[in-house]
């Protein structure tokens, strides 16, 4: 690009002279970005209507930014926007009903046991193995679990009710079995 070529874009950009334009590719040594730089420290850039431009979110790309928090930025509109609650949030609220909701074993029409859920996730989660043996051989004594509390929870006790009714077909198979020998 010839000097006069630069002269005129630089004329344009920055919105000055031909002789300021030149004069500040001189000093620049020909380099468009450093004259157009200081052009603007000397505060002889003259403005063409106001344009300006700004890399902080307006209130709207704020609030789209937190709906699709945690979407894949090329996904996002495949990515369903979320409530808005942080994810400390989302983890205060999911303890706080696994401490309002309960666990509960009866047995023959008499309550055994009622834990608050969050206990009983712990116990499954650092004494898993003992759980499993407690449930399975709880299960053929007759005992049935639900769940009650706050929370609607007719799908887990769903769950806890095919669960005993399948430990009875067991046991009466294996009652059987035991009664042919």
């Amino acid at each position: 690009m010839d000097m006069f070529e630069k002269v005129d874009k630089l004329r344009e950009r920055a919105n000055v002279s031909y002789e300021e334009a030149k004069d500040a590719l001189e000093r620049a040594n020909g380099d468009i970005l450093d004259a157009m730089i200081l052009l603007e420290r000397e505060g002889k850039t003259r403005q063409q209507g106001s344009a300006s431009y700004n890399t902080a979110y307006t209130a709207d790309q704020q609030q789209n930014a937190q709906n699709y928090a945690g979407c894949d930025a090329n996904a996002q509109r495949d990515c369903r926007p979320g409530d808005g609650r942080t994810f400390g949030d989302k983890i205060k609220a999911l303890f706080h009903k696994s401490t309002v909701n309960y666990l509960a074993i009866d047995r023959k029409g008499e309550r055994i046991m009622r834990i608050p859920i969050l206990a009983a996730i712990l116990i499954v989660l650092f004494a898993w193995y003992a759980a499993i043996i407690a449930v399975i051989v709880s299960l053929f004594l007759d005992c049935k679990y639900s769940f009650e509390g706050q929370d609607e929870m007719k799908a887990a006790n769903d769950v806890a009710g095919k669960a005993g009714d399948l430990a009875e077909q067991v046991k009466e198979k294996v009652v059987t079995e035991y009664k042919k020998l």
